[in-house]
């Protein structure tokens, strides 16, 4: 291994972590691999895995580089700790980019099998096992990076973002190859390689173009006139029961500003209200009266628990409270955090805390529960809810023609981190054809409409409020409807090729 490869393995994790937010030079995404395939040219599958955990090393680094952030801030860890930490998780995550160098040069190698086939097949598997595997964490799946790029992201209803994935690593691909073959002295013209990605790209932009067009027409009847509120409360002062008049008294403020002219919905972030609202005597009535004087619904966040004999269990919640002062819906997070709201294998790890403030372990919730309200069935997603496509897919499926995200972001301080959050909100809303209205403590608040369109939005660490109507509509997309379909293709055709390459015998052996 020398230094040019591990060079060049570098510069694609640099590459790749420059496509995201808050660089969002999208761009770069569709060459950022192509250095890693050229350090990975000529070389043995083992060899290709030293130089794929440099690629995936580098990126995860840059990427995730506000990962100390609430580990040391809000988490009272030393920053070493914080560090550590991030190296950990970022060495996790390049085995992932580890395996991807070390399959496509083992198809390669046995079967002769070209990159523009095999590499976008096992990238968009590898995606998808990072979705589930030890809770899942999907933050750098390379579609998010073009939530910019509107053409690209309409094939989203179909394929989901993986698919979008697809794309680029098809791309990537291809222009190696074209590249590689005027190193050879061989004309592009004729390599297979590289009209399969040209077809595969401009199928994909036609598409995108078509949806686009398709989607322009809206009922008036179906819009809603929404508002949300952004308290920006500290995360220092927010479980502090001193500073409670001072949180509630500023939502409410906030929310009869929006509600001037009219609103149908108001949206507080996520724990917007630091106290149990079920049970409270003080400010419950004084929120439920307030409900009733803006002729609105209003949904916020705020823990719940339950009894069950002599257990507890706390709940990350949302209500719903109706102008007629009642409240009609809660929807209980399902997908925690790990580290955050519990810590997982507390018996093994039990010098472990986790860094979610005033309360104990969350509980999951036990189902999905759209809350619903006059003009339309509404799908809560909480915090990081959202960065699982699968689970969005399926509040869809349960009726849901509106995606509110209630999120707290306050924990990734002055960071890249909530502006890459919200790009994944785009695909949710595209994958659907459903709008997303995003509430956050202390930003990223926005209006993200059907197809993927932020509409408008506020900055961080600002108090305000937003305003817009939003259309729904009951139409279920392919997505939807047959949800991954995709990207299980591409884990079955990847497990296909790996059998057939296991038993082959090379060239040479007895």
């Amino acid at each position: 291994m020398n230094k040019k490869d591990l060079s060049l393995a570098a510069l694609s994790g640099v590459l790749l972590a420059l496509a995201f937010p808050m660089f969002d030079i999208e761009l770069l995404a569709w060459i950022a691999l192509v250095p890693l395939l050229f350090s990975i040219n000529g070389k043995n599958p083992l060899q290709s895995i030293y130089l794929g955990i440099t690629a995936g090393l580098v990126f995860n680094l840059i990427l995730l580089y506000w990962i100390p952030v609430p580990i040391t801030i809000y988490g009272k860890l030393p920053l070493p700790a914080g560090i550590v930490l991030l190296l950990l998780l970022a060495s996790y995550l390049s085995l992932y980019t580890a395996t991807l160098a070390f399959l496509v040069t083992f198809f390669r190698t046995r079967m002769g099998i070209p990159l523009v086939l095999s590499a976008p097949v096992v990238w968009v598997s590898l995606e998808l096992l990072i979705t589930y595997f030890l809770t899942g964490f999907p933050w750098g799946v390379l579609g998010y990076s073009q939530y910019l790029n509107l053409p690209v992201i309409q094939i989203a209803d179909v394929t989901g973002v993986y698919g979008i994935s697809f794309l680029i690593v098809v791309v990537n691909a291809g222009i190696y190859r074209v590249i590689e073959r005027y190193m050879e002295g061989l004309s592009f013209r004729h390599g297979r390689s590289i009209w399969v990605a040209l077809f595969v790209l401009l199928t994909a932009i036609g598409y995108g173009y078509w949806r686009l067009g398709s989607l322009g027409i809206r009922n008036p009847q179906s819009a809603i006139r929404i508002g949300i509120v952004q308290g920006n409360i500290d995360q220092d002062q927010k479980w502090d029961t001193e500073y409670q008049r001072e949180t509630v008294d500023a939502y409410l403020a906030l929310s009869r500003k929006v509600s001037e002219g009219g609103v149908d919905l108001i949206i507080w972030p996520e724990t917007a209200v630091p106290l149990y609202f079920q049970m409270d005597e003080t400010y419950k009535p004084e929120i439920l009266k307030a409900a009733k004087e803006m002729k609105s619904y209003i949904l916020f966040g705020s823990p719940a628990y339950e009894k069950d004999f002599d257990a507890v269990r706390y709940y990350n919640s949302a209500f719903m409270i109706s102008p007629d002062m009642k409240v009609v819906g809660r929807y209980d997070k399902m997908h925690l955090v790990p580290f955050g709201e519990y810590v997982p294998l507390k018996k093994l790890l039990f010098f472990v805390d986790k860094l979610a403030e005033g309360i104990g372990d969350f509980s999951t919730g036990d189902g999905i529960k759209t809350l619903k309200m006059s003009d339309a069935e509404v799908g809560t997603i909480i915090c990081y809810e959202g960065i699982f496509p699968n689970l969005s897919r399926k509040i869809v499926k349960e009726g849901a023609n509106l995606f509110v995200n209630i999120t707290n972001d306050a924990w990734f301080g002055r960071t890249s981190a909530p502006f890459q959050h919200l790009s994944m909100y785009s695909l949710r809303a595209v994958e659907n054809r459903v709008p997303v209205v995003r509430a956050a403590n202390t930003g990223v608040s926005a209006f993200i409409d059907e197809r993927g369109v932020v509409t408008s939005s506020t900055g961080i660490f600002e108090r305000g409020y937003l305003k817009a109507q939003v259309y729904v509509s009951g139409s279920k997309s392919f997505y939807t409807r047959f949800g991954d379909l995709f990207a299980y293709v591409c884990a079955i055709a990847t497990l296909v090729l790996l059998t057939v390459a296991v038993k082959i015998v090379p060239k040479g052996s007895k």
